[in-house]
């Protein structure tokens, strides 16, 4: 995914306070880019209030007349409505969705169309989309506030980049039993210069063994074996600062 690719359109929004916490959420996210079709007056000025810190979001955001002015320059176009009709074409499963808006980023830019809070997408919006999504609610209240539709793809777009983060990290492999034991040796040091013994009522013993539980259920990386080891000695190195001292 590119994030600088990836571009939010608001089509007529009406309230300048939906669009600051838009520009809010964008920031939240890691994106940057906002675009607007026909905003109201004064709409970067009373949007600040929402916006908080993302006032520099709503600031270099663009403004054109048309969708079809705003999305001239975009590669793939995804409206996002909760109206479904004949006319308004088929429509990607969310997931599917995200993972295209994920993916064609990586090729070109790609624009998210949400429409103005009292309506949404009209028809004739909705076909200039290549595509198009809705958001999976309860069917009691199945609108959402503006700036919430934008959090919860945004937020989506983005939980799919830490997973792949996480799975990166799930492909590490845990120290072997005699690093781990190396590390321990260098943490029971470090707790005999603090004074603690094996034998009678002294607690290294127990200390190592709840440690080396706590290491059997979780595994031990080798960056967490290196900060154990760096701690134990600065330990080591203090104590016998103060006792020379």
């Amino acid at each position: 995914m590119k994030v600088r690719n990836i571009i939010v359109i608001l089509v007529c929004p009406e309230n300048p306070d939906n669009i600051g916490a838009v520009a809010r959420a964008i920031k939240n996210m890691g994106f940057e880019s906002l675009r607007l079709v026909t905003p109201p007056a004064r709409w970067r000025f009373k949007g600040r209030k929402m916006a908080m810190s993302a006032g520099d979001i709503l600031e270099k955001a663009r403004v054109f007349r048309s969708l079809k002015d705003a999305s001239a320059d975009v590669s793939v176009l995804i409206g996002t409505t909760r109206r479904y009709g004949k006319e308004r074409g088929a429509f990607l499963a969310f997931d599917r969705a995200i993972g295209k808006i994920r993916r064609e980023s990586l090729k070109g830019s790609v624009g998210i169309v949400f429409g103005c809070e009292s309506k949404g997408l009209s028809n004739e919006h909705i076909r200039l989309c290549d595509y198009r999504m809705t958001i999976p609610t309860g069917c009691a209240y199945p609108s959402l506030n503006l700036a919430q539709a934008v959090m919860v793809i945004l937020f989506s777009v983005f939980g799919k980049r830490n997973l792949s983060n996480r799975e990166s990290r799930a492909e590490e492999k845990p120290l072997k039993k005699k690093e781990v034991e190396s590390a321990l040796m260098c943490f029971a040091g470090a707790l005999r210069s603090l004074g603690y013994r094996e034998g009678g009522a002294n607690l290294l013993p127990r200390i190592l063994q709840t440690t080396r539980d706590l290491i059997k259920r979780s595994g031990l990386w080798e960056r967490e074996a290196q900060m154990i080891k760096g701690l134990s000695r600065r330990i080591t190195e203090k104590v016998d600062e103060f006792k020379r001292d």
